[in-house]
């Protein structure tokens, strides 16, 4: 099994350091930047913790009136409606 860093391009390992510095960051932290977040600890709290519960129903109300109001309306939406054409 090889390495993490054999996978690595030569030409990407010498990138990164410059990549790095036009960033302010040092080459570990540049890379760490873009590594995907896995432990869901981002160090940012959801909204619900940070908020009133009135800043909350602002938030939910805003979202809501962002979405389209001349979107079709699904008029039928029961179950059977989806195996109609399967009999």
């Amino acid at each position: 099994m090889s390495s993490i860093l054999d996978q690595i391009k030569p030409d990407t390992a010498e990138t990164n350091p410059a990549e790095a510095q036009a960033r302010g960051l040092s080459v570990d932290e540049y890379l760490r930047s873009l590594l995907p977040k896995t432990n869901g600890d981002d160090g940012e709290k959801p909204l619900y913790e940070t908020t009133t519960p009135a800043e909350l129903a602002q938030a939910y109300v805003d979202w809501a009136q962002s979405h389209d109001k001349n979107r079709p309306v699904i008029l039928n939406d029961s179950r059977e409606i989806i195996y109609e054409d399967a009999i």
